[in-house]
């Protein structure tokens, strides 16, 4: 059998159910049989003590003496004439006074019976031939003493009958499982015809078809849970799809820009002769494009991590405050430089990784700071709740469209595209955002109202026992 038909699971369960046929075809055809050749037996059995009775009452008649010595074979033929039947008649003493026996077999004399015995008194034994034999013994009257009447039969004939009983049986068996295996092929392939017209759809969606779904409007009530699986799979393959379609192309787009501009830059430096002057300005302006391109990698690369779970967060509870206070402290003088203030204020303890958490903060903050209006706050707020400790970062400066919100933590997303990367941005600042939330099960949003923008950080609050070791 090839590895093909082996690991069939229509072949599996044809040769089950063929199994499973030809044992209830066994087994019904061995009762059957067991149940013919007792009643068999038992019709013979009757008969023999029929022929027994036949006999004994012949003796009782007058001259069966004279018959008996005369002509011994007439009680023979009393029993239809068989000549597999055989009569014995012992006489008190033990002599025989005639024994028909034409084949010289030799049988058992069982003990003799009542006038009338009943089948327990019926003994079995073998021919010669082999075939089986049973006897029977009884007494009878003669005249005015008794005799001993022995009456044996040999059931060659019945032994035949049963042989070919048999083969029938095993034959009907043989075709009944031989006709269950070609039901059960063609069930088979009738009741799969649901899974190959599933897997024809199923291999017709490509890439360019992800949109599609596995039909379950005539699909048997079984395969209703694999289709919904499936379904739900092609959603997810679809967005994932769409997500890497999208990042692909905004990557392309924001590598472009800054390649196209040291290109540009350097080729128009090059066309003639420059001062060294200029020369350090373009080289420094190079250098500014590429940290940037520098700070834009390291952040796709921290995205992708983050998207395959190769970023584990070592949580531990901190005071939310300090943590707020440090990159406070950090972006002090940028903030100073256009006029902005930075005040934190509030307690809490956050679950968090320290690294990621502040790297949120710097995000926030930093997007702040460039937004904000001059002579502006900007204001961090640390809150425990019920089950969630939150981090706001409020600041104000030009409102935000509510048609931008939904999308303002997509990656390369920017509010104004004129500005495109002149303030030196990446585009993924708030995705990272997103990202870090994504990773120690909490989440990131945004709120609106005219000209103030809130950014809301929300983790999954800490246990007890971590909340006070924190404030140690």
């Amino acid at each position: 059998m090839t590895a093909g038909l082996r690991h069939s699971l229509a072949v599996r369960v044809t040769a089950m159910f063929v199994l499973i046929v030809a044992l209830a075809a066994a087994g019904l055809g061995t009762y059957l049989y067991r149940a013919f050749v007792a009643e068999i037996e038992r019709r013979d059995d009757i008969g023999l003590l029929g022929k027994l009775r036949q006999v004994q009452i012949l003796l009782g008649r007058p001259g069966a003496a004279e018959l008996l010595h005369t002509r011994p074979d007439f009680f023979r033929d009393t029993m239809s004439g068989q000549e597999n039947s055989l009569v014995r008649f012992i006489a008190p003493d033990g002599a025989v006074l005639a024994d028909i026996n034409a084949g010289g077999e030799r049988y058992p004399v069982p003990p003799a019976a009542a006038i009338a015995p009943d089948r327990a008194a019926i003994a079995g034994w073998t021919s010669r031939r082999g075939d089986p034999g049973r006897v029977v013994a009884g007494i009878a009257r003669l005249g005015t003493g008794t005799v001993t009447v022995v009456v044996a039969r040999v059931y060659g004939e019945r032994s035949a009958m049963f042989a070919r009983y048999r083969q029938r049986i095993a034959g009907a068996a043989a075709v009944g499982a031989l006709a269950a295996a070609l039901l059960a092929a063609l069930l088979l392939h009738r009741g799969l015809r649901p899974l190959r017209v599933l897997a024809g759809h199923a291999a017709s969606i490509r890439p360019g078809t992800l949109a599609q779904r596995l039909d379950a409007g005539d699909a048997p009530s079984e395969l209703l849970p694999l289709i919904e699986a499936l379904n739900a799979m092609l959603a997810r393959l679809q967005e994932g799809y769409a997500r890497l379609s999208g990042f692909s192309a905004d990557l392309a787009h924001e590598f472009r820009t800054p390649v196209a501009n040291l290109l540009g830059q350097s080729q128009v430096m090059l066309a003639q002769p420059r001062g060294a002057a200029e020369y350090e300005g373009l080289i420094a302006s190079n250098i500014e494009e590429l940290e940037r391109l520098a700070r834009m990698i390291e952040s796709m690369l921290f995205l992708a991590r983050a998207g395959q779970d190769e970023v584990l967060p070592a949580r531990q509870a901190l005071q939310a405050l300090d943590e707020m206070t440090k990159v406070a402290d950090f972006f002090e003088g940028m903030a100073e430089e256009r006029g902005l203030r930075i005040e934190c204020a509030g307690s809490a303890v956050v679950l968090a990784d320290p690294a990621l958490l502040r790297r949120a903060l710097a995000n926030l903050v930093s997007n702040a700071v460039r937004h904000a209006d001059a002579g502006t706050t900007i204001a961090l707020q640390a809150d425990q709740r019920a089950g969630s400790t939150v981090l706001s970062v409020e600041n104000t400066g030009v409102p935000i469209a509510p048609e931008h919100l939904p999308h303002l933590f997509d990656r390369f997303y920017r509010v104004d595209t004129a500005r495109g990367n002149a303030d030196g941005s990446t585009g993924l600042g708030l995705s990272i955002v997103g990202a870090i939330m994504a990773l120690h099960g909490g989440t990131a949003a945004v709120q609106a109202e005219g000209t103030r923008a809130r950014f809301t950080l929300d983790f999954p609050a800490a246990r007890p026992e971590s909340a006070r070791h924190a404030a140690h």
